[in-house]
């Protein structure tokens, strides 16, 4: 997989391993940019029949029956939708998903899963749907059962309706590299400039799970940096209590609802803050 998306990777690695996963996933990006492999994958880590909570995207696929059946698409709880991929018979080339697939779709997660188990849609190429079929669609995203997910891809978030965008968790999947030290040099500027800076920051990166959780272990970071710098007991141990609020706050965004733009304004205040308890030290 491409290394560019380790973030993202990570991060849904994360909520899966914590059982936090949202219902939809938007994922956004080129063709080629690895997006439907990943998707599968996903899919793979929850129907794994080891049942082992380290199964994860990167080791999911050992070659077992389950995961041979996701990619040749007959999974019954693993369905691929796309213009090439039908649930209703379909002889003639289509250039759009009508409303009978998603009808259908409905009709197959109306049906109580075997064991628990998870189901997974993934529509392909999501903004071929047709009108009343991404309608259609919203209705099931407004209602989604118990152990569902839909995980959605395409070229451009805003080829989607907003309707459908506001009920999904985007990830965008377009080469962005070095995604660490570019989060880091933002922090840093954002730290070093003031109030205004670090809000402007905040608002930017609050609705992208990957970058906002790359800036956390950013604050982190410095949290980390300034301790061992600390000329004064006092001053670790103010930093200490710092750190061990970011710590928390991180597994809060992980593991609820709470206002993620609330949170980083917290976060990055208070390292602005700290940015003058060490006298002399740059962040």
């Amino acid at each position: 997989m491409n290394s560019a998306h380790a973030p993202n990777i990570a991060y849904l690695d994360r909520v899966m391993a914590r059982d936090r996963l949202a219902h939809a996933y938007l994922f956004c990006g080129p063709d080629g940019a690895g997006m439907m492999a990943i998707a599968k994958a996903i899919a793979k880590a929850l129907a794994h029949p080891s049942g082992r909570d380290d199964v994860s995207i990167g080791t999911a696929d050992d070659g077992c029956p389950v995961c041979a059946a996701i990619d040749a698409n007959t999974y019954p709880d693993a369905i691929l939708l796309d213009v090439t991929h039908s649930l209703t018979s379909q002889k003639e080339a289509r250039k759009e998903i009508p409303i009978d697939d998603i009808r259908e779709l409905k009709r197959i997660f109306s049906l109580a899963p075997a064991g628990g188990a998870w189901r997974v849609a993934i529509i392909g190429q999501a903004d071929t749907m047709s009108w009343d079929a991404a309608d259609a669609f919203l209705k099931l995203l407004e209602e989604p059962g118990e152990r569902t997910l839909f995980i959605l891809t395409v070229s451009h978030r805003e080829s989607v309706p907003a309707t459908i965008r506001s009920r999904t968790v985007i990830l965008d999947f377009f080469d962005r590299p070095r995604t660490e030290e570019k989060v880091a040099a933002l922090v840093r500027r954002a730290v070093a400039g003031g109030i205004p800076d670090v809000l402007a920051l905040s608002e930017k990166i609050a609705g992208d799970p990957p970058v906002r959780s790359a800036a956390i272990a950013v604050v982190q970071d410095l949290l980390r940096a300034n301790m061992h710098a600390a000329q004064t007991p006092d001053d670790r141990s103010r930093l200490a209590r710092r750190l061990a609020r970011v710590l928390d706050v991180a597994t809060i965004l992980e593991t609820t609802n709470v206002n993620a733009r609330l949170a980083l304004d917290v976060l990055l205040l208070d390292s602005m803050r700290d940015a003058h308890i060490i006298k002399g030290q740059e962040i």
